[in-house]
């Protein structure tokens, strides 16, 4: 294969790789965290501004502290189980939250 067509490959490569990144693509408003076990999941969850997110609190008991060092943060959810609860978050940017029954146990909304 000559240079030229390898040049040409790449290039292509690159622009399909920077399609798959469209940042004009439309964020969500809404969005589902999980809890298998002892973990959020997704860890990292992005949601338009004034979308919302529901956690689904399921197996053991578990909360969900927001920290409070960016302001916006909705309120905290207490300790539960089994249950769907939905949050709703009207500012900007990111939103460390916790659950505090199992250390380590973190996770963050981005909202755009």
């Amino acid at each position: 294969m000559s240079h030229r067509m390898r040049h040409l490959i790449a290039s292509l490569f690159v622009l399909a790789a920077a399609g798959c990144s469209d940042p004009a693509s439309p964020v969500p408003n809404t969005a589902d965290v999980f809890t298998p076990g002892f973990v959020f999941s997704p860890f990292s969850t992005t949601i338009a501004a004034g979308g919302s997110v529901n956690f689904h609190i399921t197996g053991d008991d578990h909360n969900v502290i927001f920290g409070r060092l960016v302001a916006g943060a909705p309120p905290d959810i207490i300790v539960v189980k089994d249950t769907v609860i939905a949050r709703t978050f009207s500012t900007r940017g990111t939103f460390p939250y916790d659950c505090t029954v199992h250390p380590g146990m973190t996770g963050e909304i981005v909202v755009k």
